[in-house]
């Protein structure tokens, strides 16, 4: 078997796996619910993160959030922290053909628009920002800080692009995954192009790759 066989094997293989474990995890995810404890110590955990982050950069100006469906949790509900902080709230619009989502700047106030991937998003007409943070949705992750999403490449592309235009101005950038604790498994199936969290907040403790 040469090595571009061997390769090419393997690398259906991970795909295989990743779809098998995405069929399991967004069946699971749509049965978890937590009680007003956990939701409320999900926002403490929330805010200290951001509280440790802003601590590393307290120049940060703008914060990617995104809308949540299908049970997704809600990143909405920190806006008010947000708001002390004087920090921009933006979302993401998908662009099908690059496979890279645009922020643009939003208020939680302004009306949304459904996106062609059944996500909602801001006007294209709202100011498009480069947030420092953006905060991420999954259906699974591991304790290496490894994610699994919906499998369009849409948050690994758009991180990896944001992480190069940032670490090439000499800024921090940081991204941060919110899950339920229910949604961890053992090992999440990894290719070259995937990218690690930062950090992966759930209502039982937060992991952190960060220093």
């Amino acid at each position: 078997m040469s090595d571009d066989h061997l390769a090419f094997v393997i690398y259906a293989r991970v795909i295989k796996m990743k779809s098998s474990l995405r069929i399991k995890a967004k069946k699971k995810r749509a049965l978890i619910t937590l009680n007003s404890e956990s939701e409320n110590t999900f926002l403490k955990y929330i805010n200290s993160c951001l509280d440790k982050v802003l601590s590393i950069d307290n120049n940060i100006k703008v914060i990617g959030l995104y809308y949540p469906i299908f049970n997704e949790i809600s990143p909405l509900g920190f806006s008010k922290y947000l708001k002390t902080k004087h920090i921009t709230t933006a979302l993401p619009v998908v662009q099908i053909n690059t496979k890279v989502m645009v922020f643009k700047k939003w208020d939680k106030k302004e009306n949304l628009q459904k996106g062609c991937l059944g996500n909602y998003e801001p006007a294209l007409t709202n100011k498009t920002v480069l947030p420092q943070i953006i905060i991420v949705p999954m259906l699974m992750f591991d304790r290496k800080l490894n994610r699994l999403g919906y499998g369009g490449g849409y948050y690994d592309k758009s991180i990896f692009s944001l992480r190069q235009n940032f670490y090439r101005k000499e800024k921090n950038f940081f991204a941060i995954g919110l899950a339920y604790s229910e949604q961890e498994t053992k090992s999440i199936p990894y290719e070259s192009h995937d990218q690690k969290l930062d950090f992966i907040v759930t209502e039982k403790e937060i992991l952190s790759r960060v220093d």
